[in-house]
């Protein structure tokens, strides 16, 4: 199950309400929860903050890179 669905779920939500709520189409945000949609990095921060979660554990796990030097670091959600 993605993120997104599983978020969704919590929430107690349809995709359509979800959808009408981040003033997307249903259709955006059914491909987005499928990952057959890529999304912009603005409506990635305004589902998160919808979902009231972080960017990096709604769209990459708890476990996210940050690749700015040559040595690539691990940060952790937890």
């Amino acid at each position: 199950m993605s993120k997104l669905k599983h978020y969704r779920k919590m929430f107690n939500q349809t995709q359509q309400e979800v959808a009408n709520n981040l003033g997307i189409s249903i259709s955006t945000y059914a491909q987005a929860e499928r990952g057959q949609k890529g999304v912009s990095d603005k409506l990635k921060i305004k589902m998160a903050k919808y979902f009231h979660t972080t960017v990096g554990i709604l769209f990459f796990g708890d476990t996210i890179t940050n690749s700015n030097s040559s040595n690539e670091k691990v940060i952790s959600n937890k």
